[in-house]
């Protein structure tokens, strides 16, 4: 456990020296990550978004529950990863402005909602994880806009064609897993040699 010996958070120390914290060289704070299964509790807190200099947040694997506040559209984020949680409702649209923002894991939670053809505008985003939630609608085209390298959209509600194409001339998608095959009904329908990993 790297938390062991390691001062407790919220403690009255400067927060570069609480557990979970990373700071620069001159202490500003760029990221919050607690190693997984360390039974984190509780609701993300809106004044996450007052960091103004945080570029990483990852609470994967912990029991955080409530809803993704609007605030983390405010910091600079590269990587946003609360994978295997109980948070609910939908992916605030301010996400959909965090230009720097390369990674995105949200899978096995019980978020609901679209995705956003705002996603387009995630010009950084490479890595995408929305499975096993309550997503509906459509997958949008203008993921085509992003350099994405890895989706993963199955055991959801999501519908319609998969824009996205192993191969294609101008994407850089290399791995696609969707609700394209028998187990799901074939909710979303893949190009043929499309490299679609199909539940």
């Amino acid at each position: 456990n790297d938390f062991e010996g390691s001062v407790a958070y919220l403690s009255p120390v400067n927060e570069c020296e609480w557990a979970g914290s990373n700071c620069d060289e001159e202490l500003c704070l760029q990221g919050v990550v607690f190693e997984e299964e360390i039974n984190v509790r509780g609701t993300l807190p809106h004044e996450l978004g007052s960091l103004e200099f945080l570029q990483v947040i990852s609470l994967e694997n912990q029991q955080i529950t409530g809803t993704i506040p609007s605030s983390l559209g405010d910091p600079p984020l590269r990587i946003i990863d609360f994978d295997f949680n109980r948070l609910t409702g939908t992916i605030p649209d301010s996400i959909y402005t965090l230009s720097a923002l390369e990674q995105l894991d949200l899978n096995n939670n019980d978020l609901s909602g679209t995705l956003s053809n705002d996603v387009g505008n995630l010009s950084s985003l490479i890595f995408l994880q929305l499975h096993f939630n309550q997503f509906t609608g459509t997958i949008p085209d203008s993921l085509l806009k992003t350099p994405i390298l890895v989706a993963e959209f199955q055991n959801n509600g999501f519908v319609g064609n998969m824009p996205l194409c192993v191969g294609a001339n101008g994407q850089t998608i290399t791995a696609i897993s969707a609700d394209c095959g028998p187990l799901s009904g074939a909710l979303v329908t893949c190009g043929e040699g499309c490299g679609c990993d199909c539940y």
